[in-house]
Parts: structure tokens; C-alpha cells; sequence
């Protein structure tokens, strides 16, 4: 099961902090999509995604975090359902991907999980802050 809970920071924007507990795996990913819809849908454009209390980054857990980006940026999302078009679509978004998300950002994985980041490629693109000040004036 993944907890999740709310707070809006200002920094230099307002800031959405979404605080994960648990475990990002095939039984929770679709929680994360569609927590990340409802919050663009009700105004957030800037979403820092606490991943203190993560203990765990499956497969589909990386096509989360890849579809928050997505929704974080107004994009359409890949059908996760379609299993390797989804992970196609992470893929392409890698080789595209000039510069770092500017509206979507981790803060303080656990060293598990920014392993999973960094040999997936996930810490290429998604920025990954240790201290949730920094983290938050860093969106403009």
C-alpha cells in the first residue's frame, strides 16, 4: 500500500510536495497517476514528490514516476496497461530529453531506491534533491 499526503510550499512558485509511503510497485502506480491527475487538474504545475518513506521502486513504479512527469509537463500519458509501449515511451522520452524536468522533481530517495533511479536512467532526467529547501526554490 502507498500512503501519500499533500502540503503546498511557497518558494519562488507554489510548490505541491507529494509524500510517498511505501512501497512504488505494480499495486500502487496507478495511485501515483492518478493522485498527480487530480492535482493538475485542481492547478498544481509544480510538484516536488517526497520519496523519504520509499522503501521500494519496481518496474511499473519507474512508469509512474515517468507518467507524473508527463502529467506534471501537460502531456498525454502512454496506456500503461499496454506493458512495453509504456516503457518504450519512458525510453523515447530519455533519448529526447535534453534537459532536466522543470515542473517535476524527487526529493530524498533512500539509497535502494536512488539506485533503481540511477541504473534506470531516472536521475538523468528527473532531478533528485536531498534538502526540500533547495529542492523547492529551485522551481521558478
Amino acid at each position: 500500500m502507498l500512503n501519500m499526503t499533500i502540503d503546498i510550499l511557497d518558494g519562488r512558485v507554489p510548490v505541491t510536495v507529494l509524500r510517498l509511503e511505501g512501497e512504488l510497485d505494480a499495486s500502487s502506480y496507478e495511485q501515483l497517476i492518478s493522485r498527480a491527475e487530480a492535482l493538475y487538474a485542481e492547478g498544481a504545475r509544480n510538484l516536488l514528490l517526497d520519496l523519504e518513506k520509499v522503501d521500494f521502486v519496481s518496474s511499473s513504479g519507474l512508469i509512474g514516476l515517468h507518467s507524473t512527469a508527463l502529467i506534471m509537463r501537460g502531456e498525454t500519458l502512454a496506456d500503461p496497461e499496454e506493458g512495453w509501449a509504456a516503457f518504450r515511451a519512458v525510453s523515447r522520452d530519455m533519448l529526447k530529453s535534453e534537459s532536466q524536468e522543470a515542473h517535476f522533481k524527487l526529493l530524498k530517495p533512500q539509497p535502494i531506491v536512488r539506485k533503481v533511479l540511477d541504473t534506470s536512467g531516472f536521475s538523468d532526467i528527473m532531478p533528485i534533491y536531498e534538502d526540500e529547501q533547495t529542492a523547492v526554490a529551485s522551481f521558478d
